[in-house]
C-alpha cells in the first residue's frame, strides 16, 4: 500500500512527462481498437450479407446433397426430425427450403432461374423477403399460387406485376416440372446474382411444381447466438444418423469467405504489430527518461537504506498505474467513434461499391462494437507497456548509491 501511495505521488511530480506517456498509450489503444473495430465490422458485414441473410449459419441436407445438389437428394422434414433439431438449445427456427433450377419465361423473354420454395413464416426470420420487397406484396400462405422474383430478373424478362410467369424444369426423380404463376412482387438482396435469377414460391406450391410433395432440399437453421455454430453442429451430428443427413456450418458451406476473412485479418495484424512496436519503443524511451532523471533520487534512497525491492515496487506501481489509466482512457476515447460508425455506417460508392457488390456484400463500412475488441486491444497495449518498461525498471534497481549520486 505504501509503494502504491508513493508511486501515485511520483507520477504527478512531473505532469508533463506523465501526460506524454499517457498520451502514447491512449493513442495506441484507441487507434488499434478503431482499426480492429472497422475490420471486424467489415467481416460481420461480409458474413451477414452472405450468411446471415440468406444461407443461414447452419444447413442440414440429406446425406450427399452438397456434393450432388439435385432434387433426388431431398428429404422429408418429419415431426420427429424437427424435435431432434429443436433439442439443440441455440436453434430458434427451422427454415425449410426446396431449391432447383428451371427456365423462367414471361411474354417473349426467357431466362434461367433458381427456383426456391420457402416457408412463408419461417423465412421471415432468415432472408426476410417481406422486408426486401421492391414492389408488390408478400405471400399469404404456403400454398398460394404466386411468385416473387428478383427485381433484375423482372427487368430482363420485361415483365410487370400481375404478369404470368412460366416455369419449366425437371422435377423429383425425373418428372416434368411445369407451372404458371402470377408475379406478385419483386425482391432485392445484397447479392446481385440472386436479384438476376431468383424466383421465390411458397413451399407447398414449389413442392407441387417439382412433383415432390413433403420433400425439401435444405433446412436452414437460425440460431440465437452465432457464436455457438460449431457447438450446435457437433450436437446435431451426434444426434442425427450420419448415413442419412449431413449438417454443415457456414464455414463449410462457404470456405472461400472464411479464407478471405482470415487472409484480411492477417494483413490487419501486420499493421497492428507495427503500431504496437512503435508504441512499445516510445514507452521504453519515456520510462527510460523517467528513470534517468531520477537517478540521484534513487541513489539517495539506496544510501539511506531503502531496500531495492521497495524501489522496484514503486517503479512497478508507477508503470502499472500509467498503463492502466492509459488503457482505460483509450477505450473511452475509441467507444464514441466506433459507436457512431456502427449506427451510421459509411456508404461506399464508385469502384469500391461495384467490387463489394460482386462479392454479394452490401457496400457499407460498418464498425463493430463487440466488447472483446476494446478489451483485447487494451490488454495487449497494457502488456506491451509493462514489458518495455522492464528494462529501465531493472536498471534502476541495480544502481550503486555512490555512482548514482555522482551522476
Amino acid at each position: 500500500m505504501l509503494a502504491f501511495k508513493l508511486a501515485w505521488r511520483n507520477i504527478w511530480r512531473n505532469k508533463r512527462r506523465t501526460l506524454i506517456t499517457l498520451a502514447s498509450i491512449i493513442v495506441a489503444v484507441s487507434l488499434s481498437a478503431i482499426l480492429r473495430s472497422s475490420q471486424e465490422g467489415q467481416y460481420d458485414n461480409m458474413i451477414e450479407s452472405t450468411v446471415g441473410t440468406f444461407t443461414g449459419y447452419i444447413q442440414m441436407h440429406a446425406n450427399g446433397y452438397w456434393e450432388e445438389q439435385t432434387l433426388n437428394n431431398s428429404f422429408s422434414l418429419t415431426d420427429s426430425l424437427k424435435e431432434q433439431i429443436n433439442d439443440v438449445e441455440s436453434v430458434t427456427t427451422i427454415a425449410p427450403r426446396i431449391e432447383s433450377y428451371a427456365l423462367a419465361a414471361a411474354g417473349n423473354q426467357s431466362r434461367p432461374a433458381m427456383v426456391m420454395g420457402i416457408d412463408v413464416e419461417a423465412e421471415r426470420q432468415l432472408s426476410n423477403p417481406r422486408e426486401r420487397l421492391q414492389q408488390g406484396t408478400y405471400f399469404d400462405s404456403n400454398d398460394e399460387q404466386a411468385a416473387i422474383i428478383g427485381y433484375e430478373l423482372m427487368q430482363r424478362l420485361d415483365a410487370q406485376l400481375g404478369d404470368s410467369l412460366v416455369l419449366i424444369g425437371q422435377g423429383y426423380r425425373g418428372m416434368n416440372a411445369t407451372g404458371l404463376y402470377p408475379v406478385k412482387g419483386t425482391v432485392s438482396y445484397p447479392n446481385p446474382q440472386l436479384n438476376s435469377s431468383l424466383v421465390l414460391l411458397p413451399l407447398e406450391t414449389a413442392q407441387n411444381f417439382f412433383v415432390a410433395p413433403g420433400q425439401i432440399t435444405t433446412a436452414a437453421l437460425i440460431l440465437d447466438d452465432a457464436g455457438t455454430v460449431n457447438q450446435s453442429v457437433e450436437k446435431l451430428r451426434s444426434q442425427l444418423p450420419s448415413d442419412q443427413y449431413e449438417v454443415m456450418s457456414w464455414e463449410e458451406l462457404m470456405p472461400e469467405l472464411q479464407q478471405a476473412i482470415q487472409a484480411d485479418r492477417g494483413s490487419g495484424m501486420i499493421i497492428l504489430l507495427v503500431l504496437y512496436m512503435l508504441v512499445g519503443f516510445g514507452i521504453l524511451g519515456t520510462v527510460l527518461m523517467m528513470v534517468t532523471e531520477r537517478t540521484y533520487e534513487f541513489g539517495v534512497m539506496l544510501s539511506v537504506g531503502t531496500p531495492r525491492s521497495m524501489i522496484l515496487k514503486i517503479l512497478a506501481c508507477e508503470v502499472f498505474i500509467i498503463s492502466m489509466l492509459g488503457s482505460l482512457v483509450g477505450i473511452i476515447v475509441s467507444l464514441p467513434v466506433t459507436w457512431y460508425f456502427n449506427v451510421n455506417p459509411i456508404r461506399l460508392s464508385g469502384d469500391m461499391e461495384s467490387a463489394l457488390q460482386q462479392y454479394a456484400m452490401e457496400p457499407i463500412l460498418q464498425f463493430s462494437v463487440a466488447p472483446d475488441i476494446f478489451i483485447d486491444q487494451a490488454i495487449i497495449v497494457f502488456i506491451i507497456t509493462l514489458l518495455f518498461s522492464l528494462i529501465p525498471v531493472i536498471k534502476a534497481t541495480r544502481l550503486e548509491p555512490v555512482e548514482a549520486m555522482r551522476g
